[in-house]
């Protein structure tokens, strides 16, 4: 009688009792730039910049799947596309990729050949492994393209505590340039 009475008291004990941070935190969100400021970092300084959606067919979807490894949940993208004397001098996406809780947001500058002109952390909601902001771990994506790896251990290197988010900054900017490669670079007839 006594094992059962202990027993229900602690079941009762660990149902009332609030989870521990780790099990369920909450949301930290710490904004280090709005889209203004984001896109005059992405973006080349004084060429006006206009937004256009992109909506890739179902076949084109899939090929970018199958490019990236993995689902995309996204079925459209805006593309912020700069122009100076009416050609485009940058093209710049910004990225929601799953952290190891919440999505991080970030911002892809992109060189009119698809080469990555800058990447820069816009928001970050969780407690650790903001370290991902840093330039010294978003330099490396500089000049890269569709055509590198983009994979955190072949020529990207992680931060240490911030395992997880490096390789979901790597994951977006992967899926950027793979984007500019499949859907962008085809239609660069297309003005918004």
């Amino acid at each position: 009688m006594r094992r059962t009475v202990a027993i229900a008291a602690l079941l009762a004990f660990s149902i009332s009792s609030p989870a521990r941070a780790d099990d369920a935190p909450s949301v930290y969100e710490r904004v280090y730039l709005t889209l203004p400021q984001a896109l005059r970092i992405a973006l080349p300084a004084g060429d006006p910049v206009e937004p256009f959606t992109l909506l890739p067919s179902a076949e084109e979807h899939h090929a970018i799947e199958r490019r990236l490894g993995r689902r995309v949940p996204e079925d459209r993208f805006t593309v912020h596309v700069s122009r100076h004397d009416g050609r485009p001098s940058g093209y710049a996406l910004v990225m929601d990729e799953q952290g190891k809780y919440y999505p991080i947001t970030f911002i892809v500058g992109l060189k009119p050949d698809g080469h990555v002109r800058e990447v820069a952390v816009m928001v970050y909601r969780e407690r650790r492994g903001d370290a991902v902001q840093r330039r010294r771990f978003l330099d490396q994506f500089l000049d890269k393209s569709a055509d590198d790896p983009l994979m955190v251990n072949r020529d990207l290197v992680h931060l240490t505590g911030a395992t997880v988010s490096s390789w979901s900054i790597a994951a977006g900017v992967k899926k950027a340039t793979v984007l500019f490669d499949a859907l962008i670079r085809s239609r660069e007839e297309v003005r918004p």
